[in-house]
C-alpha cells in the first residue's frame, strides 16, 4: 500500500511540474525541504502525541509524500521544459536550410502516399554560411522526416539530405508537438529538397533483424489474405496498421474498437494468457509467468519497441501478474508503481494518449473486476449451485462487463481530449471483442503456417478468414448508425474529466479514504457537493456578460474573426481554414447549454465549404450571403435546416440593440465591413479599396476604435494610408509579418480577444 501512495505523489508532482511551471531552482529547494521535514517527522515528531493520531490517518509519512511529489516536479521539470545548445538539433529549428546527415532509427511508417522516418541525425552543415563550408558539426537529436516518395529506406540506413529542419505545430485538437515530444523528437523536416542513401548498418543489429522479419511476415500476411483483411490482420499482430483503407479505419474509430487494430493492452493481455495457459503445461505457475513475460518482451520488440508497445507490454504484464497473485489492491499497488516508473523513465508519457487510455482501461479492469465477478457469482447463486454460478458468471463478466468497466475508466480521457462519445461503442465492444482472441490466434497461427509454405498458410486461411471479416463487416454496419457519435463541448468534457476521474479515484480508495474520513457519508457527500459546485459553474461561467466580444482565432495560415454580442449571440465571418480548430475555437467560446452559432455572414462564396463542414461539428441557424458571396456563384447549397438570405450592398444589419453590421463598397470581388457598437466603430476592408471605403463613411473615419487588416488590404494601400483614419486598434489579421509596428498582430499566438463595453476597449488577457 505506500507504494501506491509514494507512485501517486510522484505522478502528482510530475503534473504540476507541467500546470505550474515554475523556476528550475524551486523543486531542489523543495526537496531540500521536504527532505530535512522527513527527518525531523519520523526522528521527533513521530513521539508527539497529536502528530502520532494524524500520522495514523496518512498511509505514509506526509514528509515522504512531498518528498516524492518535488521528486516527480524536479524530473518533470527538464522533459516539460527541455533545454537545447548548439549540438542540438532543436537549436536550429526555423533556422533555414540544413544539410543533415542522419540514420533511419525506426521502421517507416507509410500511409496515404505520405513515407514518415525518424531520423537519428549526426551532423548538420549550413551551404549558405561560409563558415560552416566543408565544416560540419556534430548534433544529437532526433528528427521526424516527411516526404511524398517511393522510397523505401529501412532501419539502419544512413541518409544525406537538404531539407528545412522546423518545430512540429502544437495547435488544433490533437497537440502534435507533445505527441512528437513523448517519443523525444523536437523536430520536423518536411519534403526536403533532395534526399539520399550514403550507407547502411546503423543501429542495433539484432533491431534490424526483428524488422526484418516483421517485413517478411507483413509480406506473407498480404500473400494469404485477400483486402482489407490483411490491412486489418497487420495491424492487429503487427502494430503495422497504414495498409488499412481509411473509410474503414474510421468506422473502427466512430464504433469505439479501434483499439483492437494496434497493439494495445488487450491484444497483450490475450497473448499473455495464451502463452500462460501454454507453459502451465510445462511447469509451474510462477515460471510461466516468467517465461511468458519474455516471450512478450521479445514480441513488443519485434512489432515496433515504440514507448507505446513497450507500454502495452508492461501494463499486460502487470495484469497477468495481478490476476495470478488474485488480489485486486496489489493490482492496483503495481499499476501505480508502473506508471510511476515509465513516466520517471519518460515524463512525457503522461501528457501522452495513449498511455492515459492504456492505464485508465487497465485502472478500471483492476478496480471493478472483482466487484463485478462478485455481485454476478451472488446474483446467478439464487438460482443455481456455486459451481454454476462461478462458470455462468465468468464469461458474461469477461465478455461484457469488463468491457463495459474498461470503456467506464477510460471515457473521461476520450471525452475530454476528442470531445466526442461514440455510443455505437456500447454494442460494438461486446459483438467483437469476444472474437478478438480467436482472431489474434488463428491470425498469428495462419502467419506462421505461411512462413513455413504458402499452401499451409491458405489451408489456415479457412479457419481465420470467417472471424476476420465477420469483424470488418460488424464494425461497418454500426459505423452507419446516425447519431452513433456524440460531440461533447469542451467545458463538459472538462467537467466530466474531473468529476468522473475523481469517483474513479475515489471509488478505488474507497476504504483507505473512509478510514481517514471517519466516515463514507462524508466521502460521498463531498462528491456530491464537487459536482454541483462544477455544474454551477458551468453555467455561470458562459452567461453574457453585456459586452462585446470579438475573436481572431488562427487556424494554421489562416484566421478567422466571430464574434459573441453583449446578450450572448455568436456570429461567425467568414470562417475557413482547418474546420476541426476552427469548431475548437468556437466551442470555447459557446455554452454547453447553448451550442450554435446564430449566424454566418460570407463575403466571398469560398466560405461556404468551410461552414458546410463546420455544421457537422456544431449547428448554424442562419446564413447572410453578402453581394460579392452570391454574383460569383450561382450553385451555392447549404444544409437544409440553415436558413439563407441574401443581402444588398450598403445594408444595415441590427445584430441587437445599440450593435449593428453594416456592408460596406460596391465592389463586385470585395465587401467590407463596420461594426458598430455604441460609441465604438470597428472597420474590417477585407480588400477593399480605402476609396471606396472613404466615400460611405467619410464623417466615421476619423477616430475609428478598431481597424482589423489583412495582406490584401496593404497590396496596393500604404501603411500610411490607414493609419489616416487614427484607429486606437491596429488588429493585424493574419500570420505573416505585420506592416503596421503599432499593431496586435497573430504571430506567435493561437489567437486574439478584445473586448467592448461601447465606450472602451481592450485585449483580454
Amino acid at each position: 500500500m505506500p507504494l501506491l501512495w509514494v507512485s501517486i505523489a510522484f505522478l502528482i508532482g510530475l503534473i504540476l511540474a507541467e500546470l505550474l511551471a515554475w523556476p528550475v531552482i524551486v523543486w531542489p529547494i523543495l526537496l531540500t525541504i521536504w527532505s530535512i521535514f522527513t527527518f525531523f517527522e519520523i526522528r521527533f515528531l513521530a513521539k508527539r502525541t497529536r502528530w502520532h493520531k494524524i500520522r495514523l490517518m496518512l498511509p505514509v509519512p506526509l514528509g515522504v509524500l512531498l518528498l516524492f511529489c518535488a521528486l516527480g516536479g524536479w524530473r518533470g521539470y527538464y522533459s516539460f521544459h527541455p533545454v537545447f545548445t548548439t549540438h542540438d538539433l532543436a537549436w536550429y529549428n526555423d533556422a533555414g536550410e540544413f544539410k543533415i546527415t542522419g540514420w533511419v532509427s525506426a521502421p517507416p511508417d507509410h500511409r496515404q502516399g505520405l513515407a514518415r522516418y525518424q531520423i537519428s541525425v549526426i551532423e548538420l552543415e549550413d551551404p549558405s554560411n561560409p563558415d560552416w563550408v566543408h565544416a560540419a558539426i556534430k548534433v544529437k537529436g532526433v528528427a521526424q522526416l516527411q516526404l511524398y516518395s517511393s522510397a523505401d529506406w529501412q532501419y539502419g540506413d544512413l541518409l544525406q539530405l537538404y531539407g528545412h529542419p522546423r518545430t512540429p505545430r502544437s495547435d488544433g485538437d490533437f497537440n502534435y508537438r507533445e505527441y512528437l515530444a513523448s517519443m523525444h523528437i523536437y523536430t520536423v523536416i518536411g519534403q526536403p529538397t533532395s534526399v539520399q542513401k550514403v550507407g547502411d548498418g546503423y543501429g542495433n543489429p539484432i533491431k534490424a533483424g526483428l524488422d526484418r522479419a516483421r517485413q517478411k511476415i507483413k509480406s506473407v500476411l498480404f500473400q494469404i489474405y485477400p483486402q482489407p483483411e490483411a490491412g486489418l490482420m497487420a495491424g492487429i499482430l503487427l502494430g503495422m496498421d497504414e495498409d488499412i483503407p481509411p473509410s474503414l479505419s474510421q468506422a473502427y474509430k466512430d464504433t469505439g474498437v479501434s483499439h483492437i487494430i494496434a497493439i494495445s493492452g488487450f491484444n497483450m493481455v490475450i497473448l499473455a494468457g495464451l502463452f500462460m495457459w501454454i507453459f502451465t503445461r510445462f511447469m509451474s505457475p510462477y515460471w510461466s509467468a516468467l517465461v511468458s513475460a519474455l516471450v512478450l518482451i521479445t514480441y513488443a520488440q519485434l512489432v515496433d519497441g515504440s514507448a507505446s508497445v513497450m507500454r502495452a507490454m508492461i501494463m499486460a504484464i502487470v495484469a497477468s501478474g495481478g490476476h495470478l497473485i488474485g488480489r485486486r489492491q496489489e493490482g492496483l499497488n503495481a499499476l501505480a508503481f508502473t506508471a510511476a516508473l515509465m513516466c520517471a523513465v519518460n515524463p512525457l508519457l503522461i501528457k501522452d494518449i495513449s498511455f492515459q487510455l492504456s492505464f485508465s482501461a487497465t485502472f478500471g479492469l483492476v478496480v471493478f473486476s472483482r466487484p463485478i465477478q462478485d455481485n454476478l457469482v451472488n446474483w446467478f447463486g439464487r438460482w443455481f449451485s456455486e459451481k454454476w454460478s462461478e462458470r455462468l458468471s465468468k464469461p458474461i463478466a469477461e465478455y461484457l462487463f469488463f468491457t463495459l468497466a474498461a470503456q467506464f475508466a477510460t471515457l473521461p480521457v476520450i471525452i475530454h481530449h476528442f470531445r466526442r462519445f461514440s455510443i455505437s461503442s456500447l454494442l460494438a465492444n461486446p459483438l467483437v471483442l469476444p472474437l478478438q482472441p480467436a482472431v489474434l490466434i488463428s491470425g498469428a497461427v495462419t502467419a506462421a503456417a505461411g512462413l513455413i509454405h504458402p499452401i499451409l498458410g491458405k489451408v489456415c486461411l479457412l479457419f481465420s478468414w470467417p472471424v476476420v471479416k465477420y469483424t470488418n463487416e460488424i464494425v461497418k454496419v454500426l459505423a452507419k448508425i446516425k447519431g452513433g457519435v456524440l460531440s461533447i463541448h469542451p467545458s463538459i468534457s472538462i467537467w466530466v474529466l474531473v468529476v468522473w476521474g475523481l469517483f474513479l479515484v475515489l471509488f478505488a480508495l474507497r476504504q483507505q479514504l473512509s478510514k481517514i474520513l471517519k466516515s463514507s457519508t462524508l466521502l460521498w457527500g463531498s462528491f456530491l457537493l464537487l459536482c454541483g459546485c462544477f455544474t454551477v459553474w458551468s453555467i455561470y461561467a458562459h452567461q453574457p456578460d453585456g459586452k462585446l466580444h470579438l475573436h481572431f482565432q488562427r487556424n494554421g495560415e489562416e484566421v478567422t474573426f466571430f464574434l459573441r454580442s453583449p446578450q450572448g449571440l455568436v456570429w461567425l465571418i467568414d470562417p475557413h481554414g482547418d474546420t476541426n480548430e476552427l469548431a475548437t475555437g468556437l466551442e470555447k467560446e459557446l455554452s454547453p447549454w447553448d451550442f450554435k452559432v446564430d449566424t454566418a455572414l460570407l463575403t466571398e462564396s469560398k466560405f461556404a465549404s468551410s461552414l458546410n463542414l463546420l455544421k457537422d461539428d456544431l449547428p448554424v441557424n442562419q446564413v447572410l450571403l453578402a453581394p460579392t458571396a452570391y454574383r460569383s456563384e450561382n450553385g451555392l447549397s447549404f444544409d437544409a435546416n440553415m436558413h439563407v438570405k441574401k443581402l444588398n450592398t450598403a445594408d444595415k444589419i441590427e445584430i441587437e440593440p445599440g450593435l449593428t453590421l453594416s456592408l460596406i463598397g460596391d465592389d463586385p470581388f470585395h465587401t467590407g465591413i463596420l461594426l458598430c457598437y455604441k460609441e465604438e466603430y470597428f472597420l474590417i476592408p477585407n480588400g477593399l479599396d480605402y476609396a471606396a471605403i472613404s466615400t460611405q463613411f467619410a464623417d466615421r473615419l476619423d477616430g475609428m476604435t478598431g481597424l482589423i487588416l489583412v495582406p490584401a488590404d496593404v497590396s496596393y494601400i500604404p501603411p500610411r494610408v490607414w493609419r489616416q483614419l487614427n484607429s486606437q486598434i491596429i488588429v493585424w489579421a493574419d500570420v505573416s509579418l505585420s506592416p503596421f509596428e503599432e499593431a496586435i498582430d497573430l504571430q506567435g499566438r493561437e489567437g486574439l480577444h478584445l473586448i467592448s463595453d461601447g465606450s472602451n476597449t481592450w485585449q483580454a488577457r
